[in-house]
């Protein structure tokens, strides 16, 4: 059984690497007493797919793992998972998808983030992207939606900054991922379906 759970990394959590997150989710749900299909071969891991990374250090509300289970969920399962799951992460909502459904890395066209910084004024203009397809403020937040976020990491918009001295690094600016998923152009966000 595949369950698509989608959590948030706040706090602490936010600066775990995305490599470590397979070891984190696969051992909490161990710890949850819940039970994960194994990849055949050699070296056996946990069945796991994760959205698109994002660097260490970016807070994000609204992530998605694909976990396969070699057993029918309960009802429980959010309450199981948050119990074993480190601080700063918590799970929010768990999606059954279809058998035939897509994968992540297809279903993960756009990602929305809000960037803040003392120079954003200066900076706004230096987020002038073709893969970006929304921008605007909300409040002192910068807003904007990229599409195709595993091909135009947030990296890619900051590195610019860093190299133009916009801002002097990474911990000048604030980086929140809303959400990864696709965009609705009529609720205006982007959401996992």
């Amino acid at each position: 059984m595949r369950a698509r759970l989608i959590y948030s990394k706040r706090g602490g959590a936010c600066f775990v690497p995305h490599i470590a997150l397979a070891q984190i989710f696969s051992r909490s749900a161990s710890r949850a007493g819940l039970k994960l299909i194994m990849t055949q071969g050699f070296s056996p891991r946990a069945k796991i797919s994760f959205a698109p990374e994002l660097p260490a250090g970016v807070v994000a509300l609204a992530e998605v793992v694909d976990m396969y289970f070699d057993e029918n969920l309960c009802d429980n399962v959010i309450q199981r998972m948050n119990a074993a799951l480190p601080e700063g992460f918590c799970i929010s909502n768990v999606i059954f998808p279809a058998e035939d459904s897509p994968s992540l890395g297809k279903l993960c066209t756009h990602a929305e983030y809000l960037v803040r910084s003392a120079a954003l004024s200066n900076i706004q203009q230096h987020f002038n992207n073709p893969s970006i397809i929304k921008s605007n403020f909300v409040g002192d937040w910068f807003r904007f939606i990229i599409k195709d976020p595993a091909q135009n990491p947030i990296g890619s918009f900051i590195k610019p900054l860093i190299k133009d001295n916009l801002i002097d690094g990474w911990h000048c600016i604030n980086i929140v991922r809303v959400a990864i998923g696709s965009y609705d152009s009529v609720l205006d966000m982007v959401k996992m379906s």
